[in-house]
């Protein structure tokens, strides 16, 4: 795939620092690889619900249900006061 891609003269020059800086002569080449790095920091909604699903595999679903309830009234109360404040 080829993707074109408009900067300011303000932002490729950062951007070609940052090559420079990181060992890449191509400013091109160090922009694929942060794409690259980028991308692969994404995880599937399985990767992220991993560690919930193997704390809650041994308890009911009736805990994971107060569970969920009690993070639900915490959040709300942590937003509540923030906008209080």
């Amino acid at each position: 795939m080829t993707l074109t891609i408009e900067l300011t003269p303000e932002i490729e020059a950062r951007l070609k620092n940052r090559a420079v800086a990181n060992g890449y002569n191509e400013i091109t080449d160090y922009a694929k690889k942060v794409l690259e790095d980028d991308t692969n920091k994404m995880k599937t909604l399985d990767e992220i619900f991993a560690p919930f699903r193997e704390h809650t595999e041994q308890i009911s679903e009736k805990e994971v249900d107060d569970l969920v309830k009690k993070a639900r009234r915490e959040v709300f109360a942590e937003k509540k006061a923030k906008q209080e404040a």
